[in-house]
């Protein structure tokens, strides 16, 4: 096994979302009233990692759909000497489309 570095974008290729994880996700406030979506990344060199996936609504799971571009995000939770940095990815902005004008001369 080697390190290899990626250029951290990918797509969502499966999801759940978690109404009760673990005690560092509800220290982190999310319960059943605010979950989060957790997921497998198919990464663009091929590999896929499990991971956080941020920038989606939870509390609309029917509206996420598998093939969202994504890319790498650091989530960091706590301070000072308990700072933790954990891995997640995050839906790639949506580009704004252009807006045009059609008037009859």
């Amino acid at each position: 096994m080697e390190w290899v570095e990626t250029s951290g974008k990918g797509k969502l290729a499966g999801f759940t979302v978690i109404y009760t994880g673990p005690t560092f996700m509800s220290e982190q406030g999310f319960d059943r009233k605010n979950p989060y979506v957790s997921g497998i990344v198919e990464l663009e060199e091929g590999t896929s990692i499990s991971a956080r996936i941020t920038g989606l609504d939870a509390s609309k799971p029917a509206e996420i759909k598998i093939g969202t571009p994504l890319n790498v995000d650091f989530v960091e939770f706590g301070e000072g000497e308990t700072k933790k940095t954990y891995l997640a990815f995050k839906r790639l902005a949506r580009r704004p489309r252009k807006e045009t004008c059609v008037t009859r001369r």
